[in-house]
């Protein structure tokens, strides 16, 4: 049998900073190779964001281009009407669906990571759960850490709980919005603004992407990965059975 030789792309290799197979028990390897591979698959989408933004920005001036002579003698013969163009742009909405689909499975997985650390029989999720009285994304973690009695996994349990209340449950109910339907409640779309005088179109006028929460579409994925980076950070020295000088989480990649 041959010798197999891995070579990874620069996004894997900076998940290995925390993500190394070497600095935890044999017993989860497979979990610790697949938030590697979730990880670097975030920051992937995240680099390529602003790439597919352009992208589309430059397919919708082309579409309207073709139809400009059409849409400014429209415009003209109906001044009574506001108009707005909007591009349903797939390039831009293909890397957010997907970032915000790998983030899902990304805090599953690493749940499940800090369960068999603890204990190799615990199967634990980063499902939904009540918790002080409140729904959050990270409950089912949150309770299981906290039922474990010791100090270190409750102050664990606490954080987990501070980043879920101020970005992990928001961008969970995004994704679980996008899985069931077309669309996020109140997101803007790339849109244009189209007038009845000249110039009827201006493409300096463009207004980009925007979140339900009003943050442009880019930057909130930014966000989301500088999050993500820091929970990591965080916690995982929290956890048991972690070589700590085979990992560097201060090193931990960032958009």
């Amino acid at each position: 049998m041959p010798v197999r030789i891995i070579f990874v792309g620069p996004h894997r290799w900076r998940a290995q900073l925390v993500f190394n197979g070497n600095a935890y028990p044999s017993n989860v390897g497979s979990v610790v190779d697949a938030c590697a591979s979730r990880y670097a698959l975030l920051l992937l989408h995240s680099s390529t964001m602003r790439q597919a933004l352009q992208r589309d920005i430059s397919d919708f001036r082309s579409v309207i281009e073709g139809q400009r002579a059409d849409l400014e003698r429209a415009l003209k013969s109906r001044p009574d009407l506001t108009s707005i163009a909007i591009y349903d742009g797939l390039a831009h909405l293909a890397e957010m669906h997907s970032s915000l689909n790998i983030l899902k499975s990304f805090l599953d997985l690493y749940a499940k990571l800090a369960g068999k650390l603890i204990n190799p029989l615990n199967n634990w999720s980063f499902g939904k759960a009540n918790v002080d009285g409140q729904e959050m994304s990270g409950g089912r973690l949150v309770n299981a850490l906290r039922s474990s009695g010791q100090q270190t996994l409750a102050a664990l349990a606490d954080l987990t709980l501070e980043h879920s209340r101020t970005w992990i449950t928001e961008a969970v109910k995004y994704r679980d919005q996008l899985s069931h339907r077309s669309d996020l409640d109140h997101m803007r779309h790339m849109q244009l603004p189209l007038h009845f005088v000249a110039p009827h179109i201006d493409f300096n006028e463009l207004a980009w992407p925007a979140m339900p929460n009003g943050q442009d579409l880019g930057e909130y994925l930014d966000g989301l990965l500088n999050n993500l980076a820091a929970y990591v950070r965080e916690s995982i020295t929290m956890l048991p059975n972690v070589d700590s000088t085979l990992i560097s989480p201060e090193r931990l990649a960032t958009a």
